[in-house]
C-alpha cells in the first residue's frame, strides 16, 4: 500500500473530517517503534511482518503473497502467533499490539517518544510504576 493510499480517508462533509490526515494500517508506527514492539513481543522477523500484514488489513493469501511463502505458512504463523500472546484471532491481535506499543510509550526506560503531552509534563493517569 503506497504511503498516500494510506494517509487518504473517505471524503465526509465534515470539514474537520478533511483536515484529519492520520497513518492507516502498519504506518501508524514508526520504523522504531515496530522495532520495540517486536522486541517486546519476542516476535521474530517473519512474526513481525505477518503482524503488520495484518494491520494494513491484508488477507492471509495477500501477505503470503507479499513475503513469497505459501498461505498455508501465514496460517500456521497466525495460528502460532495467536498462541504465544494468548489471544484468539487478527482483532485481539492488533489490541494486544496497540496495548503493547501504549505501554512501551509510557514506560520509564524506553527509547520511544511520549505521544501525551501529560506524560511529558508527568501528569499521565496511565503512569506505570
Amino acid at each position: 500500500m503506497s504511503a498516500a493510499k494510506a494517509y487518504s480517508l473517505a471524503k465526509t462533509d465534515s470539514p474537520a473530517t478533511h483536515k484529519l490526515r492520520c497513518p492507516l494500517g502498519a504506518a501508524m508506527f514508526s520504523e522504531r517503534a515496530w522495532q520495540e514492539i517486536a522486541r517486546s513481543l519476542k516476535l521474530s522477523g517473519q512474526e513481525l511482518q505477518i503482524v503488520r500484514g495484518v494491520f494494513d488489513d491484508y488477507t492471509e493469501f495477500a501477505i503470503a503473497n507479499n513475503l513469497n511463502v505459501s498461505p498455508h505458512t501465514v496460517h500456521t504463523h497466525c495460528e502460532r502467533l495467536y498462541h504465544k500472546l494468548a489471544i484468539t484471532d487478527r482483532v485481539k491481535l492488533v489490541l494486544r499490539v496497540m496495548d503493547e506499543f501504549l505501554a512501551l510509550t509510557v514506560a520509564s526506560e524506553t527509547v520511544l517518544p511520549p505521544i501525551c503531552a501529560n506524560r511529558v509534563a508527568g501528569r499521565c493517569p496511565l503512569r506505570r510504576n
